[in-house]
């Protein structure tokens, strides 16, 4: 029932507000039409009195005479703003026009047949509304007879064109149009209505419009059928064609209502109507109903919420109570339960404050321990390079020794250049056996573990010297293919060169005993890694012991001849730079190392070296 009276109290509200916006702009509308004739009302009058005109009719054959009045209807009607004024005799042709310069002129036409000639002629002024017969627009014709005695001689007519304030009206939003007494529309806002009827015509009236030529040869098309109801006073329902709306605006029923509202104008014979579209009303009429249903629907479940929340919070104050005592009862559990817990929690956190210094400790004993390893490692490296350094440090001593006799020789015989040339090659001597030890002592001594940019080519150097007498002894070919360009990593001097002397250690021990004695050591670069790559010549390394060459205490070499921690050790180290170290065999025969650095800029280094 609410939801029908909405609708209904709806429908009856927007139908009013329609009615009462479109009454308003009638009276607009109506009062600027009116407005707009009454400039030009009294002009015929006027002009009929003018002696020139009158002397005109009465001397029609005078050529000077009806150039001069041609001239002054020009001149008038430019003045006037009106599209043209002329003079018919009273047979009604034209002897006199405005226009009679123009590619269509009004003189020698007859128009005697003009309801306005017709009337004026008569005495009377006279109005009409017609399409043009020569210039084929429209125009209001105002009529006056010129009558120098009592007999009209002829009639002015001032035509008047209405497209100025038809093309203000169709900027405008509502549709706006002028009908004849028969119905036709002749000013309208809406240009497709033009000229059509808002009613089927009658026989008889089409007939009349044929021979009044009142709109030339057009037959006006009705709008619609006939009205569908009455709203009372000067308002009536219209439902128009669907020829008779916008292609847009189209609909399947072809039913379209609209409101027409109209004002008469007596002294133009004409009446003046405003349409109102109403098809939005069903659908605002259907909003505002679901609206109302959305409406009461939440009012009925506010209503369901509040009853439900007065028994629910009805329920909850029963509960509450009863949990309260639980509550109390619980808390009391759960207080001994936590000093409980405490308890134990404390307990365990002492156990676990001592785990974690005993991890501690451990932790710096193994550091310790693989530090003492690494030590180790390198003391053995230099016990196994022991027999070849002591060979090539005897050589040098039996040199002192043959020398120094030599220089004594010599002074004896009373030689001192060649005993000064003997002590001389004794310095250089000495000076390569300084160069042996000064490796050694580099090699023996422990590493401060800083990782830091340094330089690549000084440990691979450093290696290779200290590695030398092997390599001598025995008859290795070693290639080694550095960049040009200086080639900084992150990594620890002392450390590396560790690595490096296990890994060539390794390889000058797997081509000991081959026909062919001979290591590559590599260096490429890629983006920011640097990559060591040693390959050898050797017999290569078995496939089973692949995955276990970098356990600790794992090796293939005879007894005595290492603790098999080289490796272990060498991977630990380049892990511990942020690198990697890998073992593998070659394609073409032997085994493969390769070790990748993470590359440094030189700024890097002399930055570190400035902090040191």
């Amino acid at each position: 029932m609410a939801i029908q009276s909405t609708g209904k109290w709806t429908r009856r509200l927007e139908f009013q507000r329609i009615k009462d916006k479109a009454a308003k702009a009638l009276k607009v509308y109506a009062g600027d039409l009116q407005s707009e004739l009454d400039k030009f009302e009294a002009l015929p009058q006027i002009l009929s009195t003018n002696p020139l005109f009158v002397n005109l009719l009465q001397h029609p054959e005078d050529a000077r005479l009806r150039n001069r009045v041609n001239i002054e209807l020009e001149r008038i009607n430019r003045l006037a703003q009106t599209s043209a004024i002329y003079i018919m005799d009273a047979s009604g042709t034209v002897i006199g026009s405005s226009n009679w310069r123009g590619a269509v002129s009004f003189i020698g036409e007859d128009l005697s047949f003009r309801p306005y000639f017709k009337e004026a002629i008569q005495g009377r002024p006279g109005r009409y509304f017609a399409l043009g017969t020569t210039s084929h627009v429209r125009g209001y014709y105002f009529s006056a007879p010129i009558t120098p005695s009592t007999i009209p001689i002829g009639v002015l007519t001032v035509k008047v064109q209405l497209q100025r304030l038809e093309d203000i009206w169709a900027k405008g939003s509502e549709k706006v149009i002028v009908t004849d007494p028969q119905g036709v529309i002749f000013i309208t806002s809406y240009a497709p209505w033009k000229f059509r009827s808002l009613h089927p015509l009658s026989r008889e009236v089409m007939e009349k419009l044929r021979k009044s030529r009142r709109y030339g040869d057009i037959e006006p098309d009705a709008l619609t059928g006939t009205a569908i109801g009455m709203t009372g006073n000067d308002s009536t329902l219209l439902d128009l064609r669907n020829d008779a709306v916008a292609m847009e605006e189209r609909t399947v029923n072809g039913h379209h209502p609209y409101l027409i509202q109209s004002k008469t104008m007596p002294d133009a014979g004409w009446t003046v109507h405003i349409l109102s579209d109403l098809s939005h009303i069903d659908s605002y009429v259907r909003n505002m109903m679901l609206f109302m249903t959305v409406f009461l629907a939440a009012l009925l479940l506010l209503g369901m919420l509040l009853y439900n929340r007065r028994k629910a919070k009805r329920e909850r104050i029963l509960l509450e109570e009863h949990a309260r005592a639980m509550l109390q009862q619980a808390n009391e559990q759960l207080e001994y339960k936590v000093k409980q817990r405490t308890r134990e929690l404390t307990r365990i956190n002492s156990r676990l404050h001592e785990e974690i210094e005993e991890h501690k400790q451990t932790e710096q004993e193994l550091r310790a321990t693989q530090n003492e390893l690494i030590q180790a490692g390198k003391l053995a490296a230099i016990g196994q390079m022991a027999a070849s350094i002591t060979h090539e440090i005897n050589q040098p001593l039996s040199a002192i020794r043959m020398y120094a006799d030599n220089a004594c020789m010599f002074l004896d015989q009373k030689h001192p250049e060649e005993a000064r040339k003997n002590l001389s090659d004794i310095a250089v001597v000495i000076s390569k056996m300084a160069e042996i030890t000064r490796h050694l002592k580099s090699f023996a001594r422990k590493s401060p573990g800083k990782v830091a940019p340094i330089l690549l080519a000084e440990p691979v150097t450093s290696a290779l010297t200290l590695l030398d007498p092997r390599i001598t002894k025995h008859d290795v070919q070693v290639n080694v293919n550095l960049p040009k360009t200086d080639i900084y990593v992150l990594a620890e001097p002392i450390r590396l060169e560790q690595v490096l002397v296990n890994v060539i250690g390794n390889s000058l021990d797997a081509v000991n005993n081959r026909k062919i004695k001979e290591i590559t050591l590599d260096v490429s670069l890629n983006n920011q890694w640097v990559t060591i790559t040693l390959h050898d010549s050797g017999n290569g390394i078995a496939v089973e012991h692949l995955d276990r060459l970098f356990d600790p205490f794992f090796t293939t070499k005879e007894d005595g001849r290492g603790l098999g921690l080289g490796l272990s050790l060498s991977q630990a180290i380049i892990q511990d730079f942020g690198g990697t170290i890998r073992a593998d065999n070659h394609p073409e025969g032997g085994a493969v190392v390769t070790i990748t650095l993470k590359r440094a800029a030189p700024e890097e280094k002399s930055k570190k070296s400035e902090e040191k």
